[in-house]
């Protein structure tokens, strides 16, 4: 039933090869399709991490963690940018799991980060907006000044967020604060999109996280109902993408890829996707067949992706056996504590 949705839909094969070095080569063209399609490219010039701790709360939420305040400074020979962040770790726990969370406001983990400290997770959180304004500035604040600009590939704000992440990653695996190797980045709507290119292009990441991220981000775009290419072009959104993802206002069909390839890239890593029932603009059938499709790289590495019925799942049914996480939470666009309680029952039954 599914695989015959896909290719009703006209869905293509991502087409990794088994083996290396023909499966990386095939990656790494992926990476360039998407980037120079739709996200932009990132400064590929060298970088200075001369990140730091500028201050210490030793007893945070009521004692429960330690709160360092970050100022992430990225120097290359061109340019400067910094940006804050928060890592909180909880007390008595030594080098935790991480959740690297994009937030819409400065508060940890928009307000749930004691129930995240709660659970035995250290959490980093980084207010989006902090590193480039969610606005059409003509990249001219924060990190969009970072490099020069062309109006077809050059970085959108959701690259800029995405390159954010990986900085303030930077400063995480060399803090000794953390486990390094289980680090997972989460964000929900657009910072749902900026999570999934941020963990699809740096595979230091060791689980990535979509929260109802519709178009741009975890959503087939190919048959998708609710946000479509057409309404990212437009004014309000249209900055998040390079100039090139406007050649595709309805033409999704010519698209050289889906979000699947998105998807796939974070594989044989482990990838959560979460949608609502009610949230039609994101269309949580396109993100389900998205995690559907995306099996097909999880399956080049000889491991499942995504383990559910041939079917679409109930409103409150989650599949989590797979290295493709899914749920389908009863309501509207949001993620609150029910879609925070499966990712902290995933990630333990996965230990990533």
């Amino acid at each position: 039933m599914l695989q015959e949705e896909l290719e009703r839909r006209g869905i293509p094969k991502i087409g990794l090869p088994m083996q290396e070095p023909e499966r990386e080569a095939r990656r790494e063209e992926i990476r360039q399709i998407l980037r120079r399609e739709f996200y932009g490219f990132a400064p590929e010039f060298p970088l200075t991490d001369e990140s730091e701790i500028v201050r210490t709360e030793e007893n945070s939420f009521g004692g429960k963690g330690t709160t360092y305040e970050i100022e992430v400074r990225v120097r290359s020979p061109f340019a400067y940018t910094s940006f804050p962040a928060t890592l909180t770790v909880p007390k008595g726990m030594e080098k935790p799991p991480v959740f690297l969370c994009y937030t819409f406001t400065p508060t940890i983990a928009d307000g749930l980060g004691e129930e995240i400290l709660d659970n035995g997770y250290a959490v980093a959180s980084l207010y989006y907006e902090g590193i480039a304004p969610d606005k059409d500035d003509q990249f001219a604040n924060g990190a969009g000044r970072f490099c020069r600009r062309n109006p077809y590939d050059s970085w959108g704000k959701i690259a800029i967020w995405a390159w954010a992440g990986s900085r303030l990653l930077d400063f995480l695996l060399r803090s000794g604060l953390c486990d390094e190797k289980r680090v997972a980045v989460v964000g929900h709507s657009r910072l749902g999109k900026t999570a999934l290119f941020a963990g699809a292009m740096d595979e230091r990441f060791s689980l990535v996280i979509s929260n109802d991220s519709g178009a741009g981000g975890a959503a087939l775009l190919r048959g998708k109902t609710g946000e479509k290419i057409e309404n990212l072009a437009m004014k309000g959104s249209r900055f998040w993408f390079c100039g090139n993802m406007e050649k595709y206002v309805k033409k999704e069909e010519e698209l050289p890829f889906d979000a699947h390839f998105l998807a796939g890239l974070v594989a044989p890593r482990h990838l959560y996707v979460a949608s609502a029932s009610e949230d039609d603009w994101a269309d949580p059938k396109a993100e389900f067949l998205c995690c559907v499709a995306a099996g097909e790289a999880y399956e080049s590495y000889g491991v499942n992706g995504l383990a559910a019925p041939d079917r679409f799942p109930e409103p409150g049914e989650a599949f989590l056996d797979g290295r493709i996480g899914y749920h389908l939470r009863k309501g509207t666009h949001y993620m609150g504590r029910e879609d925070w309680k499966q990712f902290f029952v995933y990630r333990r039954m996965h230990d990533v």
